[in-house]
């Protein structure tokens, strides 16, 4: 792989792969309530599963947010986008200071932001698709392999 993702965000099936974009395997069970009690099969579902895992404790600390902070409900539909990022940012920062009396250090300062360029041809697009999902594979590949040494298969 040409590149390494340090960083990422965890998306939705509908997003592409794409450098800073790691969505689940597609046609793979994703939400929690497909899985009942029947086991992982492969590394594509473990990977979706642990994924949607993260997913609903993402959303649940977000709720956590917006149920202490009400400005996060009320006032973000009323300010552009980059007033929203800081909006949410700074909520964190306050949620995070009022539990641990002090600030939160794994908010990352803004002049440390890494900015993704994206390519402009399609070829660059496709060369980009094609390492964010051997990155993606390489991860699943490797969850898979932990758990199999983990459980002596």
């Amino acid at each position: 792989m040409g590149f390494m993702f340090h960083k990422f965000y965890l998306v939705d099936v509908g997003y592409g792969a794409k450098p800073g974009f790691l969505p689940p395997f597609r046609g793979v069970r994703y939400h929690l309530n497909e899985w009942g009690s029947t086991l992982v099969q492969n590394e594509k579902e473990l990977f979706n599963l642990r994924h949607s895992s993260l997913h609903v404790t993402v959303e649940r600390a977000f709720g956590s947010l917006k149920r202490r902070l009400k400005a996060l409900d009320d006032a973000i539909p009323f300010f552009p986008f980059p007033t929203q990022v800081d909006i949410v940012v700074a909520c964190c920062i306050i949620h995070n200071f009022g539990i641990q009396d002090g600030c939160d250090e794994f908010i990352i300062k803004e002049s440390n932001w890494q900015s993704h360029t994206h390519a402009t041809t399609s070829r660059g697009q496709a060369n980009e698709h094609a390492a964010t999902v051997t990155f993606r594979q390489q991860i699943a590949n490797q969850m898979w392999q932990d758990r199999q040494n983990h459980y002596g298969n």
